[in-house]
């Protein structure tokens, strides 16, 4: 719990027009002399985004500090610099009384307490007829009394008569303070910077809606260089690689030193998933010129890792952990011609990289809907339920063949909230179906390999189930045999687990595998779904006939229910049917239909 006793935060700001005394309230203030600013600074010396204030919480006090940033948001730095205290400063937590000046005559005091009360006075400045400069009061403010204040002009004065010297007169907790915020070496923002740049740009991107990209680059052969020419010859090549890092970026593109041989890009402002793709060609054009240190000509080979918001997630930690897990898979697949030709980038990661944002998009902008195919009863005619299929139609490129996008799904993991989306959008639609007094009937949803895989799983199919009020036994999840292979004793506990939820469990494409078989007594089965290869090509008395028939006989024994997919036409359905294969699947009596055809399907039952 924050600390109710944190006290007043007060700014007071002093230029040639007004002194002004701001009750500091809101979690962020913009200051510029641009009048968009929360703050305006009234001096043409001062930057349009000059400065930033910040409320970050305190969790040594537990109450909240403020922090002035130079620069604004999207990460652009003023012009003249933040002063606090007479020494120039990227970033800084403000204490009470500090004195702060934006490298003209606009400067401002800082005031933090709970002790007692003062009343600050704004005055307003302005000249006469004869040119005679006047004061007069327009309102006043009262707030917490400071412990010690200085006076704006020896504030003024200190920071014009600062000189080289300026770092002795400095405390050394002042000196620390600042040091922990910047490389020694390169003189670039250091980690924790990074972190707290990182932190800024994705408050900012989640109110303009625009990407983030980290980077994180890691000069893989620097090791032999320390070792072959020494360490100040490297650290002069770190020296030089950062100079040309920060020579190939946007304004407002944070290049800083993540330690060793590895440095970290921020990419706050990204329209689209190219912008990535332009920039890290950039870095790989740039570091692959050879660099000379001291009469020596020396090549670098590196790796990228990249994590892009809110794709790869929507904190601070978890970008970097994606982005350092991209780093440590890149290094280990030891990417081919980095060798001969400096940096590189793997070109199946960046398709990937690029295929992940736009199934993102796709899924933002609402561009997947479901389809159902009906499973029919040939005996009755009646339908006994209905497989979800997920289609994609692309606005630019129309509808997109499943078996081209699930596979990067896959890949990219984003299975994971695309396949919640299909399950929730599938339980929805069968309540919606039966509250309009249509025949219940269990809808199937595939689960894939890596949904099968994740810890959360059963946790969310009870969370949908609840959500949408339909009762377990109504959804099944079908499975297949290459998903169970993946980690046969995790797929066991997770299975026995959502059977115990009462959701139906079915075995998909039943027959293709070498282990199937021994698969039925060993999970909860309540379904068969014979592969749609064995129906293809069925032939009467053709050694598929006769397997099929064993693999019916085998669920039946079981007291399984067996459906056979891919049924198309009326001889396949009278071999099945002479097989004693009741239930099916296919064209034969239904393509995969919307919502709404689904529907009057159903109302139709029985169709055949």
């Amino acid at each position: 719990m924050v600390n109710s006793q944190a006290g007043s935060h007060i700014l007071v700001i002093e230029d040639e027009k007004y002194r002004r005394t701001i009750s500091l309230e809101e979690a962020t203030y913009s200051m510029g002399r641009h009048k968009s600013n929360a703050i305006v600074l009234n001096s043409k010396q001062a930057s349009r985004k000059h400065a930033t204030l910040i409320r970050r919480l305190n969790t040594k006090t537990n109450s909240y500090s403020y922090w002035i940033l130079d620069g604004d948001l999207e990460g652009n730095k003023s012009v003249n610099g933040v002063f606090v205290n007479g020494e120039k400063c990227l970033v800084k937590e403000l204490k009470n009384g500090d004195l702060i000046n934006f490298g003209c005559s606009v400067n401002a005091s800082y005031h933090c307490t709970t002790n007692g009360a003062d009343t600050f006075i704004n005055i307003e400045r302005f000249r006469n007829g004869n040119g005679t400069l006047n004061e007069r009061t327009i309102g006043e403010v009262t707030a917490v009394k400071p412990r010690e204040t200085t006076s704006f002009k020896s504030t003024l004065r200190a920071t014009l008569t600062l000189n080289d010297d300026r770092q002795d007169n400095l405390s050394s907790k002042e000196t620390i303070q600042e040091q922990a915020f910047r490389d020694p070496l390169t003189d670039l923002p250091n980690r924790t910077l990074f972190h707290e740049y990182l932190s800024i740009a994705l408050s900012n991107a989640k109110r303009n809606q625009n990407l983030v990209g980290v980077v994180l680059l890691d000069l893989d052969s620097f090791k032999q260089i320390n070792d072959g020419f020494g360490y100040p010859i490297g650290d002069q090549l770190l020296k030089c690689c950062a100079d040309r890092l920060n020579s190939c970026f946007r304004s407002g593109d944070i290049v800083a030193r993540w330690g060793g041989d590895e440095f970290a890009i921020l990419l706050p402002r990204i329209s689209h998933i190219e912008d990535v793709s332009k920039i890290g060609q950039r870095i790989l054009e740039i570091l692959q010129q050879p660099f000379e240190v001291s009469g020596q000509k020396l090549q670098l080979r590196s790796q990228m890792g990249v994590a892009l918001y809110p794709q790869d997630g929507q904190d601070v930690n978890t970008l970097v952990e994606q982005a350092t897990a991209n780093l440590r898979q890149n290094k280990e697949r030891k990417i081919d011609g980095s060798a001969s030709q400096g940096s590189t980038v793997d070109p199946k990661a960046a398709q990937l990289f690029k295929a992940k944002n736009v199934l993102s998009q796709a899924l933002a902008q609402e561009e997947f809907s479901l389809y159902y195919q009906p499973q029919v009863n040939i005996s009755s005619g009646e339908i006994h339920g209905m497989e979800a299929l997920l289609r994609w139609k692309h606005p630019r490129f129309g509808q997109v063949s499943p078996s081209k996008f699930i596979p990067l799904a896959e890949e990219t993991d984003l299975i994971i909230p695309i396949g919640k989306w299909v399950l929730k959008t599938a339980c929805t639609q069968n309540q919606a179906w039966q509250k309009i007094g249509l025949s219940a009937m269990p809808v199937s949803v595939n689960l894939s390999p890596r949904q099968l895989q994740h810890p959360d799983l059963v946790k969310m199919v009870g969370q949908v189930l609840d959500e949408t009020g339909l009762a377990p036994h109504w959804l099944e999840l079908e499975i297949t045999e290459a998903a169970l292979m993946q980690d046969l004793e995790l797929a066991g506990k997770v299975l026995r687990e959502l059977q115990q939820l009462g959701v139906s469990i079915s075995m998909d494409d039943f027959g293709i595998g070498c282990s199937s078989l021994g698969y039925l007594k060993q999970f909860p089965f309540h379904t068969l779904k014979i592969a749609q290869s064995f129906v293809r090509e069925l032939k009467e008395d053709s050694q598929d006939a006769a397997l099929l028939s064993a693999l019916i006989t085998l669920g039946r024994s079981l007291n399984l229910r067996v459906v056979a997919e891919g049924v198309e036409t009326e001889q396949q359905v009278e071999l099945l049917r002479s097989l004693h294969c009741e239930e099916m699947q296919g064209y034969r009596f239904s393509k995969p239909l919307q919502a709404e055809e689904a529907a009057r399907l159903l109302a139709l039952s029985p169709i055949v």
